[in-house]
């Protein structure tokens, strides 16, 4: 989290000769927008603004920038809507803890070094962090996540107006789908934005490994092997043919903190026919992006995760848990409580836009057994 950023400007950088500059075309680069409510909008625009409309009702926000930079005051209440710095990062941390965020807190660490992954905070008048959002762009899909307000500072339309910022960056993006996953009490907030439910999040997790399971690793020709750095172009293009989003810096970050964690199952031709990533958390061993061809290779995939634990370590003792997004009549159902896991109904997922059409198998596509814990939050 420490670690610069290379593609955000470093404060201090700039010259005298430059902040002149900036303040002669200041006139040029201001604009507000004073809504109904009181609250004011102001956003330091460039060439590659993103407009859209501004609704006084819910106070969406009207202009932001490619790079996420925007100022939004909150004139009644004080609270400042700026981009996240690193020195809020402890501030998180604190917000987190008073919501009792429910997140994988290594979720917030790896998609924050995403490139352009943004987030956005809303800072309260004694300097604490009132709330924050998160937007991460893949491609034709947005995910908007870690949407938090803290509780002395809801009511004043924070939840409405982080939401609508996190839309309006990953529309700017090129995302025409944006997918976040809601809580029940979340819910009405993110309809009167208009997204729709799309389908509920099941979360399966096997307490303990069974005794004398078998490592599959060859059946019906295929073979599972430990993902290796030469495996990922191809795993990264058959996970975008598949999923229709660019995943590539969420698996590759994965696999970086957790080496030795991926797996992928290879035909007699030597084509990837699915391939699963495993990384710790805290109390188990998290599965996915999970994605397989058919239910024998998922199979496999499956029994070679579990046997070694993601470590080389023995078959039993071992906590997994993986996020299964879909109807019941999605095959990984069936799949997780053949291998004993026990299910628990979890987040809705939700959706604003076009989705995009999956590829169904016989296209060359896999079937998505389980999602990356790092973008369900």
């Amino acid at each position: 989290l420490d670690r610069p950023c290379p593609d955000r400007p470093c404060r201090g950088a700039l010259g005298a000769s430059a902040i002149s500059g900036a303040f002669r075309s200041l006139r040029k680069s201001l604009h507000y927008h004073t809504f109904s409510s009181g609250e004011t909008l102001l956003a330091f625009t460039t060439r590659e603004d993103v407009n859209s409309e501004i609704d006084d009702r819910t106070g969406v926000f009207a202009r932001a920038r490619r790079d996420g930079a925007f100022t939004s005051v909150f004139a009644e209440s004080g609270i400042l809507v700026r981009p996240l710095d690193d020195v809020d990062l402890g501030r998180v941390q604190d917000l987190r803890s008073v919501v009792r965020w429910s997140a994988d807190p290594r979720a917030f660490d790896l998609l924050r070094g995403s490139r352009d992954a943004r987030w956005t905070v809303a800072e309260a008048p004694n300097g604490s962090l009132a709330g924050m959002v998160g937007a991460v762009p893949l491609g034709a899909v947005g995910v908007l996540c870690h949407l938090a307000v803290h509780h002395d500072y809801r009511g004043l339309g924070l939840g409405a107006g982080l939401s609508s910022w996190a839309i309006a960056y990953l529309r700017s993006r090129g995302a025409r789908l944006i997918r976040l996953y809601s809580t029940r009490r979340a819910e009405g907030l993110y309809l009167s934005l208009g997204f729709e439910l799309v389908a509920p999040r099941t979360v399966y997790r096997l307490e303990e490994t069974p005794r004398g399971m078998l490592r599959r690793e060859r059946t019906g020709g295929h073979r599972v092997e430990t993902m290796l750095l030469g495996d990922l172009p191809e795993v990264y293009g058959a996970d975008r043919w598949s999923y229709r989003a660019d995943r590539s810096a969420l698996i590759f970050a994965a696999l970086r903190l957790y080496p030795g964690g991926g797996l992928v199952a290879r035909d007699a031709s030597g084509r990837v026919k699915g391939f699963l990533v495993r990384s710790s958390s805290p109390g188990a061993t998290r599965i996915g992006p999970f994605l397989a061809a058919t239910p024998d290779v998922a199979r496999q995939l499956l029994s070679r995760a579990l046997c070694d634990g993601g470590r080389g370590r023995d078959c039993a003792g071992t906590p997994f848990e993986v996020i299964v997004t879909g109807a019941g009549e999605s095959p990984a159902h069936d799949l997780f409580e053949e291998f004993g896991f026990r299910d628990r109904a979890d987040r809705l997922r939700m959706e604003l836009g076009e989705a995009p059409t999956l590829r169904p198998a016989s296209s060359g596509g896999l079937t998505d057994y389980g999602t990356t814990p790092y973008l369900a939050t």
